[in-house]
């Protein structure tokens, strides 16, 4: 078997706050690489880490009008001269932004500046989550989003080394989880007003969606809602992400893939990991979240990989119209054999 490596040369943070900051460096020998690279075989994307060295921000505080929060968020960017394009990824319910390091960073490895937004449901908010907050988490979720397209640089911020370096006309929406129904309620998915049951849109201006492990129809959601879903659009997922949210319902992890089957055609596309969980082991959201149920706790670097090289295709392609990319995209469906049958591709 092909051996790969994937080296993410960014800082690196697990769950609290004040941990020491690591250097993160991936030694994969996995099934990405199972074909031999020849002139007729599809080479994986860019899996290994970029061309720039990654700068973190673990707390940037965004500027707040009166009576608003304080908002606080993870920026990882490419050290280097140029403007890049913006990526807004939100995290899943109770997760920790730095356990997303493993692919922000690698992100920002490729010249992607990732703004990650603390919401109030993650274990280090400075504010503990009220009844209130949650009963109206979604909409604070969104209203995050917005308040980093609006004051990220406000007159008067500076960030050195990032002001005057993005460039806000090429951005993607991105999300894991609660964080993916954000993602998709912004790309164009309407939800019901809370004071009615008209389909209100909360749509923002973005030019692309990647939805990790994103629900199917929620209550909260108009009737078919992903009727409404633009592309370009990527959702992934694994065929051990089931719904389970402790009240009773269990849906197959077919439901996670919904916003893909159910979206009108046109630069869609999906990644499914064969045995792939909610979590990757651990490896995502939150460190605790393995055990028997989630690939026995162990931390799944071959789907990290995948989805690595696979987002960085999808964001090359949307946001910086690269050729390699958009090919690589255009012949989706045969990339399964690199993975060595680990991943399922498709696209719409």
């Amino acid at each position: 078997m092909q051996h790969l490596e994937w080296r993410v040369g960014a800082t690196h943070r697990r769950a609290a706050a004040g941990r020491t900051a690591m250097v993160l460096v991936l030694a994969v020998s996995a099934g990405w690489g199972a074909i031999a690279q020849t002139e007729s075989a599809p080479a994986a994307y860019k899996t290994e880490s970029g061309p720039y060295g990654v700068q973190v921000i673990d707390n940037h505080v965004l500027p707040a009008e009166t009576g608003q929060r304080s908002l606080r968020a993870r920026i990882a960017f490419p050290q280097g001269e140029g403007t890049f394009p913006l990526v807004v990824f939100s995290h899943g319910f109770a997760c920790y932004r730095e356990n997303y390091s493993d692919l922000t960073d690698h992100w920002a490895s490729h010249g992607y500046v990732v703004v990650q937004p603390e919401h109030p449901d993650c274990p280090t908010s400075e504010r503990r989550l009220s009844a209130q907050d949650a009963r109206n988490l979604l909409y604070i979720r969104i209203s995050d989003v917005e308040r980093v397209l609006d004051t990220l640089f406000a007159p008067g911020e500076d960030i050195p080394g990032l002001t005057g370096n993005i460039d806000y006309s090429r951005r993607v929406m991105a999300g894991h989880s609660f964080g993916g129904m954000v993602t998709q309620i912004i790309w164009g998915q309407p939800i019901k007003d809370p004071e009615g049951a008209e389909a209100v849109s909360h749509a923002l201006d973005f030019d692309a969606a990647i939805v990790m492990s994103g629900p199917g129809p929620m209550p909260q959601m108009a009737d078919a809602p992903f009727t409404e879903l633009p592309g370009p659009l990527l959702v992934t997922g694994g065929t051990r992400d089931t719904r389970n949210a402790g009240d009773g319902v269990i849906q197959p992890w077919e439901w996670r893939m919904l916003s893909y089957e159910s979206s009108p055609p046109g630069h869609k596309y999906s990644v499914v990991l064969e045995e792939g969980d909610h979590y990757l082991g651990g490896r995502i959201c939150r460190e605790d979240r393995g055990g028997p149920e989630n690939r026995g706790g162990a931390h799944d670097i071959e789907g990290v990989t995948i989805l690595a090289g696979v987002t960085i295709a999808f964001l090359d392609a949307w946001l910086n119209n690269d050729a390699a990319a958009r090919r690589f995209l255009e012949e989706f469906e045969q990339h399964a054999g690199i993975t060595g049958g680990r991943a399922r591709f498709a696209r719409r």
